[in-house]
């Protein structure tokens, strides 16, 4: 009987430890199960407040003649008046976290890869309507350069817009006052900052001075000055009876400057024995210009208007920007770069565009007109601008005006056409090159596709 009785003890004894040993396994691996679900739940999280964006801009242009200069995606190649380029490649990272946001833009193009915004929010946890951001950003400056590129009616910003402020991009720091949707101030919108002033340089901008043509400076932000500048934007955009009628104002100022190179300075314009017009020096027994700041500033309006009615959506929409703007005998360009020891000049200007733009009705179709000019100096008229040695005004100094025609045809929700023909119109003045209107007429066929 003791025989027969201890193998069965042995054996029950085995089967309990058995058992024992699967209980343990099994709490080991629902516990190591939790913990992973807990880990991919963390992981998942953190994905679902990750937004990735982006849109592709191909395109194909046809010039009315042969390297013609231009701001409809930079001038065309010496023997070139066609031309096929991806103007835009871009991919964007957006991650929102609590009261806080991080943003990295970056572009693609056969010209190259470029930054083109990285910046940081944080909100306050309060009203969550105060907000500081920094890093590289749009400039705060009117309504046309805080417009997405991706939803821009016409193919480019305004002519102005990319002289005054190229790139739309630049290094600093702002506070933001955007009231949310339950406050009583909702719609309006604050913005004021301190910014480098020399925006971002980037693949196909023109060569800036100071540099041999056809050379590639070091491409990002460069900081070459003690001028910080001020950019502020105030804006009230509200809409009313189901978004079906919009509308918005806006007031923008802009407070900079360059720092002059020289002791050299032209900012009046005086009229010789002749009848002339021609730059005057400033007068230097009495102050030194040389290492001091040569004016930025900026004043800004804007309006903006929209319906829905039976015929579609109807936009008018406009701004108008004058002030006093630095730069160089030959450009009134914002410089990205130091430029070399040159003359400072201190030019008054205007500029302005208006866009109508109508969609047909419930369809994808859509057409655009914008008219636009940008005066650089007011003070002079192309009569004025003699050339030839006999006064010391340049192209710098002529106005250009612009009238686009544009069709857009919403094919997918990601997918868009773009036909869009620019007449660019100069003054005639006695310059060579310049006697009469130049053939620089642009027509812009674009495909765009955005995720």
């Amino acid at each position: 009987m003791k025989a027969i009785l201890k193998p069965l003890a042995f054996i029950f004894l085995f089967i309990g430890t058995l058992a024992q040993a699967q209980e343990k396994t099994e709490a080991i691996s629902v516990d190591s199960l939790n913990k992973s679900l807990e880990q991919v739940k963390s992981e998942v999280a953190t994905l679902k407040n990750l937004k990735i964006t982006g849109w592709v801009q191909t395109q194909f242009q046809y010039a009315q003649s042969r390297g013609v200069a231009n701001f409809d995606g930079g001038n065309f190649a010496a023997n070139s008046d066609k031309r096929f380029m991806i103007r835009r490649g871009r991919i964007k990272f957006t991650y929102d976290g609590k009261n806080s946001q991080y943003v990295m833009q970056l572009n693609g193009t056969e010209r190259g890869f470029n930054l083109v915004e990285l910046f940081a929010v944080a909100t306050d946890p309060w009203t969550k309507s105060f907000s500081i951001v920094g890093g590289v950003m749009n400039r705060p400056f009117g309504f046309e350069i805080d417009q997405s590129s991706s939803v821009r009616e016409t193919p480019e910003r305004s002519r102005y817009t990319q002289i005054l402020m190229p790139n739309e991009r630049d290094m600093g720091a702002k506070i933001v006052y955007a009231p949310g949707r339950k406050s009583k101030l909702h719609g309006l919108r604050l913005d004021a900052g301190f910014y480098n002033g020399q925006g971002i340089y980037v693949p196909g901008t023109a060569t800036p001075a100071g540099y041999a043509a056809g050379t590639t400076p070091l491409l990002g932000v460069n900081e070459f000055d003690f001028q910080k500048d001020f950019i502020g934007r105030f804006a009230y955009y509200k809409s009313f009876n189901d978004h079906k009628i919009r509308f918005g104002i806006g007031t923008s100022h802009y407070r900079g400057g360059n720092m002059y190179q020289n002791n050299r300075s032209y900012s009046q314009i005086v009229t010789d024995s002749t009848g002339a017009k021609n730059w005057k020096a400033s007068d230097t027994s009495k102050t030194v210009y040389k290492n001091k700041t040569a004016p930025r500033i900026y004043y800004g309006v804007e309006l903006f208007f929209s319906i829905k009615s039976k015929l579609g959506t109807t936009t008018l929409r406009g701004e108008y920007v004058t002030g006093t703007q630095s730069g160089q005998s030959g450009s009134s360009s914002s410089p990205f770069f130091l430029p070399s020891s040159t003359d400072t000049y201190v030019r008054n200007f205007t500029g302005c565009y208006t866009y109508f733009i109508q969609r047909i009705g419930t369809s994808k179709h859509e057409i655009a007109v914008k008219y636009e000019w940008y005066d650089p100096n007011t003070k002079v008229s192309g009569k004025d601008i003699l050339g030839g040695g006999k006064n010391n005004l340049t192209s710098a100094d002529i106005k250009f005006t612009q009238l686009g025609f544009g069709y857009n045809y919403y094919m997918y929700d990601n997918v868009k056409f773009m036909l869009y023909y620019d007449i660019i119109t100069n003054e005639s003045t006695g310059l060579a090159g310049f006697t009469k209107d130049i053939a620089d007429n642009i027509l812009t066929v674009r495909m765009q596709y955005k995720f």
